[in-house]
């Protein structure tokens, strides 16, 4: 993707959390489900370590993917894509220096959007136990350092607290509104556990809201419009292709396993000629003229 598109993506994103609507962004963690969710119309993506670490390496989310790791899958959404893309980008990758060098390498991959968070590192899924955040002033640091980074205005910085559990929602909420005033174009609690708590953070944070919907985690899960009446600007479903295609793919291997054929799930399967369209192939195959 060329320079001057992902400045035209991050600019259609930066106007879009401007609308009233919310903004629905789905998971993707590679080019295959970048193309599809494109096909299904989504209007941006969110580009999770969760689903990177699981998917591309096999391995839970605490902390020990890399910058080059994320920066390169990234770049495998954005060169067969133009939807605009919330990429993930952990603490930062270290202190202020490091939140520099992140920020200008996701910006250099496409990336439309970057979140860092404030938890001590090594982080770990939001949704876990055990979670630590640093003195919020440190975070307020890191935002300030990454809004100062980025060579295009437009390109929008996005800071989570992971503060609710560790600490409580009073904090939480507080933190939001300083990495607000510092920089943070859209802020978000990670892991409320209920509707009230959700209702809460909407209501008393400052600037666009974020909300995470993460299946089987701590937050309960709610429709887009049930979040949008709430005062919320953008929903993530970061990770729900991990779970379904991890269970789609152990029930494939256990008909193969148990019956020595994939017969029996045949009908659930994508046709050849479907994916190869979905894939591109048309266009790769046409002579230049």
């Amino acid at each position: 993707m060329s320079s001057a598109e992902r400045e035209s993506s991050a600019k259609t994103l930066l106007e879009r959390i401007e609308e009233p609507r919310i903004l629905v962004a789905m998971g993707v963690h590679d080019g295959l489900t970048a193309r599809l969710a494109e096909r299904a119309g989504f209007e941006a993506f969110y580009h999770g370590g969760y689903a990177v670490a699981a998917h591309q390496f096999g391995l839970p989310d605490i902390g020990i993917i890399a910058l080059h790791e994320m920066v390169e899958s990234l770049g495998r959404v954005t060169g067969v894509s133009s939807v605009p893309v919330i990429t993930d980008a952990d603490t930062g990758y270290g202190e202020i220096a490091g939140v520099r060098r992140s920020v200008q390498e996701l910006e250099r991959a496409g990336a439309a959007a970057i979140q860092i968070e404030d938890q001590v590192f090594p982080k770990r899924c939001g949704h876990m136990d055990g979670k630590e955040v640093i003195p919020r002033e440190e975070m307020v640091l890191k935002v300030r350092a990454a809004a100062a980074a980025r060579s295009n205005p437009e390109l929008l910085i996005i800071a989570r607290t992971d503060a609710l559990q560790p600490n409580d929602l009073d904090d939480a909420i507080d933190r939001c509104n300083a990495y607000s005033d510092a920089g943070a174009d859209v802020v978000f609690v990670d892991a409320p556990g209920s509707e009230d708590e959700l209702a809460e953070v909407a209501d008393r944070v400052d600037g666009p809201s974020l909300a995470n919907m993460s299946e089987t985690g701590r937050t309960p899960v709610m429709s887009a419009s049930e979040l949008e009446r709430m005062g919320y600007g953008i929903v993530i479903f970061p990770s729900p292709q991990v779970r379904i295609i991890a269970r789609a793919y152990e029930e494939l291997c256990t008909e193969l396993a148990d019956h020595g054929s994939t017969r029996g799930v045949i009908d659930r399967m994508m046709p050849f000629e479907d994916v190869n369209r979905l894939l591109g192939l048309e266009e790769w195959q046409k002579l230049p003229s």
